[in-house]
C-alpha cells in the first residue's frame, strides 16, 4: 500500500510538472501577428442564373496569448490560449437569400477557440461573389481555478476579383461559377483586434 501511495504521489508530481511546463513564464497579449485565410472558395450562380452563394474557407490564428495566471499549486506561470484554426462556411438560405448561415469547425487541438464568420453586411439581399467583406470572430473561453478566463478577437477582410480573387471559372452544365484566391495573394492577412477580455488583459508594469 505504501508503494502504491508513493507511485501515486510521483505520478501526480509528474503531471503537475508537465502542466507547469506548458504554461508561459511571462504574460503575452500582443502585438499580434495577423490571421491567415489560407484558402477561400466561392460558388455562385452564373450571370442570368438563380441560386445561392456559398463561401468556404480555412482560417488560422498563429498567436499564443496568455489566458490568466496559474496558482502556485498548479505550477505558476500563465495558462496559454494556443494557436487556433478552423474550416468555415457561409451559405445563403435557399428560401431567404437575405439570411446567411455560418458554420466553423475547429481543426486545432486544445486551443479553447471558437470561430464565427459573417458576410458584411449581414442582411444583404444578395452576396456579390466578386466583391465581399467577411467578418471573423475568435472567442476563447475556459474555466480554471475558480475563474472564467476569456478573450474575444474580431477581424475583417475584403475579398475581390482583381485584388485577391481570381476571375470566376463558370460551368455551363451546373450554371455556377467558382471563385478562388489568387496563388500570389495567399494567404490573405486579417489584423485581429481584442474586443473583450477576462483574465490577463494587460501586462504588469515593467513587462
Amino acid at each position: 500500500m505504501q508503494l502504491s501511495g508513493r507511485l501515486a504521489t510521483i505520478a501526480a508530481s509528474l503531471l503537475l510538472a508537465r502542466l507547469a511546463a506548458s504554461y508561459d513564464t511571462t504574460p503575452f497579449i500582443g502585438p499580434l501577428d495577423p490571421w491567415k485565410v489560407n484558402s477561400l472558395r466561392i460558388t455562385a450562380p452564373a450571370q442570368g442564373q438563380t441560386g445561392t452563394v456559398d463561401v468556404e474557407l480555412a482560417i488560422e490564428n498563429p498567436n499564443t496569448v496568455s489566458a490568466g495566471p496559474a496558482p502556485h499549486a498548479a505550477g505558476g506561470g500563465y495558462l496559454p490560449f494556443n494557436p487556433s484554426s478552423a474550416n468555415c462556411s457561409a451559405v445563403q438560405d435557399s428560401a431567404d437569400p437575405g439570411i446567411v448561415h455560418d458554420t466553423c469547425v475547429e481543426t486545432s487541438d486544445l486551443s479553447y477557440g471558437v470561430w464565427t464568420v459573417e458576410v458584411v453586411p449581414g442582411a444583404a439581399a444578395r452576396v456579390d461573389p466578386t466583391s465581399l467583406d467577411l467578418a471573423f470572430t475568435l472567442t476563447y473561453n475556459v474555466s480554471r481555478w475558480g475563474s472564467q478566463l476569456s478573450k474575444v478577437y474580431d477581424g475583417q477582410g475584403h475579398f475581390a476579383v482583381g485584388m485577391n480573387l481570381a476571375e470566376g471559372v463558370c460551368d455551363e452544365a451546373s450554371g455556377t461559377c467558382l471563385y478562388e484566391l489568387k496563388a500570389e495573394a495567399t494567404p490573405v492577412l486579417i489584423p485581429p483586434t481584442m474586443t473583450e477580455c477576462q483574465g490577463t488583459c494587460s501586462l504588469p508594469s515593467g513587462s
